[in-house]
């Protein structure tokens, strides 16, 4: 009897195991695969944020829970210029910088702030959906340890100025000005005024301060920034452009099962359309926000746009200079725009 109550303790540990072990395999599968997405935009970004949140919720759905998101915004793990090496190193897993701000280590992302290249921001997302990044971009991106996924047109850059209007390049010569990249610089440069690069966070103080004079960034930063506070200008040239960039580090990457991979770059497609869409309909209202906030708003003619173009034409050489193979980005533009 002893026998065989130590046969049936024996069975039922086996049996115990068994089924702990059969149940931890379960957990293990069922867990779900956690990705940490971070911006530093805030949330009234709304046409550059809300389509990362739906990115997000997409994936989450398409892959009946398999994926899980951790989403960050308004700069809670890291800042705008922080934010690209972060994945490079594998601290984030995803992430969505803006291009202008990764100029001095990749130069070709300079191509979307050249001046007057686009008519309009479905203009430059029609060039990007055409191929524009496969000329040598994501292989560069690639060799700093992240995929990309989708590129998406950002809003078109103006001229904020605190106490004078700016109608003309004159209006800008010996002023100093907030600038986001090396294009930037160099088309300010040109214009008669001393840039300074800086981040969108950091306009406001310096505007207050009086550390600059004014700025060139999209309608958005101005309002999501509340810069109408600290200016009383706002001159709408849409002289040039941004994007902003979905990518994921490439480790991470290489660690997703086939599906997710599908379903993500399926996601991001839709997110690249869905800011133009919502950016789109973000401009049409922009000029009017920007008056009920008692700034006064100037609506550069065509005779005036013709005289900054004429300034800023040498940035495309300038530009050029600093891109080995930067005339055939700018070909490639010239066909597909």
């Amino acid at each position: 009897m002893k026998t065989k109550g130590i046969y049936i303790i024996i069975f039922s540990m086996i049996m115990l195991g068994l089924v702990a072990g059969f149940t931890a395999t379960v957990q293990a599968k069922s867990k779900p695969i956690e990705i940490v997405l971070s911006t530093y935009m805030p949330t009234s970004y709304g046409y550059l944020v809300i389509p990362l949140k739906n990115f997000a919720e997409t994936v989450e759905k398409e892959s009946g829970g398999k994926v899980k998101f951790k989403f960050y915004h308004s700069g809670q793990l890291y800042k705008g210029k922080e934010e690209f090496a972060a994945v490079e190193r594998g601290d984030i897993d995803m992430s969505a910088p803006l291009d202008i701000y990764q100029t001095g280590i990749v130069p070709e992302l300079g191509i979307s702030n050249l001046s007057f290249m686009w008519s309009s921001p479905a203009s430059l997302q029609k060039t990007i959906d055409a191929g524009l990044w496969d000329l040598g971009v994501k292989d560069k991106l690639l060799k700093h340890n992240m995929v990309v996924l989708g590129v998406a047109a950002g809003g078109p850059y103006q001229i904020y100025s605190k106490d004078f209007p700016v109608h003309l390049p004159k209006d800008l010569e010996g002023k100093k000005w907030g600038v986001s990249g090396s294009t930037a610089s160099k088309a300010m440069e040109l214009l008669g005024g001393a840039p300074t690069t800086m981040s969108s966070g950091e306009l406001y103080m310096a505007l207050q301060r009086g550390t600059i004079d004014g700025c060139t960034r999209p309608a958005l930063t101005g309002l999501g920034r509340k810069l109408y506070e600290v200016v009383e200008h706002l001159s709408f040239t849409n002289m040039a452009y941004f994007c902003s960039f979905l990518i994921i580090n490439k480790k991470k990457w290489d660690t997703l099962p086939e599906d997710v991979k599908d379903i993500m770059k399926k996601a991001a497609k839709e997110r690249d359309q869905e800011q133009l869409v919502r950016l789109k309909a973000f401009m049409k209202e922009a000029i009017e926000l920007y008056k009920e906030k008692g700034v006064k708003v100037h609506l550069a003619t065509q005779e005036e746009l013709a005289k900054f173009k004429e300034k800023m034409l040498p940035v495309y050489e300038w530009w050029i200079s600093k891109v080995p193979d930067g005339q055939k980005y700018i070909e490639f533009t010239k066909k597909h725009h």
